[in-house]
C-alpha cells in the first residue's frame, strides 16, 4: 500500500483515538488500522435498501406487531423472499422468544443502514438504544399498503467511503473497549456493548468487510 493509503489510515486511527480520549473510553494504541478507501468497495444503494426493507420486517416479528405467517405471506406476495437470509428464514419460521429478543437488537443495525442512506442525519452516542418511531413513517420501507420494493428500487444517495469508514473505525474500537471490558471483568458506563456490537455489525456489513454474508458478519478486536 502506498505511504499516501497508510496517511489515510494513521490519520483516521489518529482521529478516532482522540475521541475516545475526550470520552473516557479505553485505547488499544496497537490496534490496527481498518481498510483505506482504495481498499473499500462498499454495498450498493439497492443492496442497502433491501437489507433495510428484510431488517425491517423481522424487527416487526421480534416486537410481535406481526406474526411469523402474515410476515412469510407479506415477503411472498412482493417477492423478497431472495433478500431474506438463510438465519431469517429459520427465524420467520420459528421466531421463539429468545430469537425475537435477539432480533430486537437489528433496530440498531436498521439505524446504521438508514444513515447509509441518508435517510437519518446521525448516529448518536451509543449509549441508548435508537428509537425507530423517530423516522419519518413516508420514509420507512414497509407499513401500510406500499410496496417495499418502492424503496429497494428507488434511487438512493449514500454516505461517502470516508464518512462510513469514519464511523466503522470508531465503532471498531469502542467494541475492542468493549470486549476488553468484559474480558476483566469490568463494568464499562461510557458506553452500552451491545449497541456497539449490532451497529459495528451493519458497518462491517457495509464495507463488505471480508466479504462476508449479512449471517456471518464478524466483529473483530
Amino acid at each position: 500500500m502506498s505511504d499516501l493509503f497508510n496517511n489515510e489510515n494513521l490519520t483516521r486511527k489518529e482521529r478516532t483515538e482522540e475521541i475516545l480520549k475526550k470520552e473516557g473510553i479505553k485505547i488499544n494504541f496497537n490496534l490496527p488500522h481498518i481498510e483505506s478507501e482504495e481498499e473499500t468497495t462498499l454495498r450498493t444503494p439497492k443492496e442497502i435498501a433491501a437489507r433495510v426493507a428484510i431488517l425491517a420486517i423481522t424487527n416487526f416479528v421480534a416486537f410481535n406487531t406481526i406474526d411469523s405467517e402474515t410476515a412469510s405471506d407479506y415477503l411472498l406476495d412482493y417477492n423478497l423472499w431472495e433478500y431474506v437470509t438463510p438465519d431469517e428464514r429459520e427465524f420467520i419460521a420459528n421466531p421463539t422468544e429468545e430469537k425475537k429478543f435477539q432480533e430486537t437488537w437489528k433496530c440498531e443495525c436498521i439505524w446504521i443502514l438508514m444513515w447509509a442512506l441518508k435517510i437519518v442525519d446521525t448516529l448518536p452516542f451509543p449509549d441508548t438504544l435508537c428509537d425507530l418511531n423517530n423516522i419519518p413513517f413516508e420514509k420507512y420501507p414497509v407499513g401500510g399498503d406500499r410496496d417495499p420494493n418502492d424503496f429497494i428500487n428507488a434511487k438512493h444517495e449514500i454516505r461517502s467511503k470516508s464518512e462510513i469508514l469514519d464511523a466503522n473505525d470508531l465503532y471498531y474500537r469502542y467494541d475492542w473497549a468493549c470486549v476488553d471490558a468484559r474480558i476483566n471483568n469490568r463494568e464499562i458506563t461510557q458506553i452500552h456493548p451491545g449497541i456497539v456490537y449490532e451497529r459495528h455489525y451493519a458497518l462491517n456489513w457495509l464495507i463488505n468487510y471480508m466479504d462476508q454474508d449479512w449471517d456471518d458478519i464478524s466483529c473483530d478486536t
